[in-house]
């Protein structure tokens, strides 16, 4: 056999080998009214392979042959939920349930003189930031981190776009307290905001459908993603220099920047 044919026949052998040997899974996020459950992370434990479920609650994986750790679900709306390696290597279609966070509200007391006003504002303006590519594909979010003051409450969450080449996609916004070395999310329903194509300058006011508390004295971290689109695009946005945070959704890495989205907050001081 000629030399050349033969080193063609076993690259693609090993190819293929070595194709058969990944575990692809797929499945669906429904929660306990068997309703589906949008852009849930998928993750394996202790490893940095992952991905989002779309709107839908569907998602697909590719695991690496060797690698049998547990699957991790997760949204800020429900219970963390295991899969073990022996539940899905046999590679059948999964339909995950999520449980229901039993949450504690609150009692909110504003004062009835109170106004709206800045919990935290714009600093020095940086380079223009933008997030590139398809929703669900760069996992990362990004913001400032700031100290709480005073105990506030959330009203308005202040986000101005420049450009968008999208035709539709779907934004999240998280806040994330500081406990001990990790970074809480304090959000009991997501904030999505649907954006379309826009070539202008555009002031999102995002209003949230719960009271989000912040104390005074806690450190704090808001957080922008794009976690769904139809299609490639660039969403550009006003920057800021101060101290920001960027994590990637599915490894749960975070690491420290200098600069990131110019994010705004208004609320209400709360009585004591």
């Amino acid at each position: 056999m000629n030399v050349k044919i033969l080193l063609t026949v076993l690259f693609v052998a090993a190819f293929m080998l070595n194709a058969t040997a990944q575990t692809i899974i797929t499945g669906r996020i429904i929660n306990e009214h068997d309703e589906a459950v949008e852009y849930a992370t998928i993750a394996l434990s202790g490893d940095s392979i992952g991905t989002l479920a779309d709107a839908e609650g569907r998602f697909s994986l590719t695991i690496p042959t060797g690698i049998k750790s547990d699957l991790s679900i997760s949204h800020v709306s429900y219970e963390r939920a295991i899969i073990p390696y022996s539940t899905y290597n046999n590679g059948k279609h999964l339909v995950i349930k999520l449980k229901d966070k039993n949450v504690e509200l609150s009692e909110v007391v504003i004062g009835k003189k109170n106004k709206l006003k800045t919990i935290l504002g714009k600093k020095l303006p940086g380079p223009t930031g933008s997030f590139r590519g398809k929703g669900q594909e760069n996992w990362i979010e990004w913001g400032p981190t700031f100290k709480s003051k005073k105990d506030w409450m959330v009203s308005d969450i202040m986000f101005t776009i420049k450009k968008c080449t999208h035709e539709r996609c779907v934004l999240s916004f998280s806040i994330y307290e500081k406990r001990g070395s990790e970074w809480v999310n304090i959000l009991n329903k997501p904030i999505y905001k649907v954006v379309n194509k826009i070539s202008r300058k555009v002031k999102l006011d995002v209003k949230p459908s719960e009271n989000i508390i912040l104390k005074a004295d806690k450190q704090y971290y808001i957080s922008i993603s794009v976690v769904d689109s139809d299609d490639y695009g660039i969403l550009e946005f006003d920057s800021q220099l101060r101290n920001c945070i960027a994590r990637h959704l599915s490894k749960d890495r975070t690491r420290k920047i200098p600069a990131g989205p110019a994010i705004m907050l208004m609320g209400y001081e709360l009585q004591r």
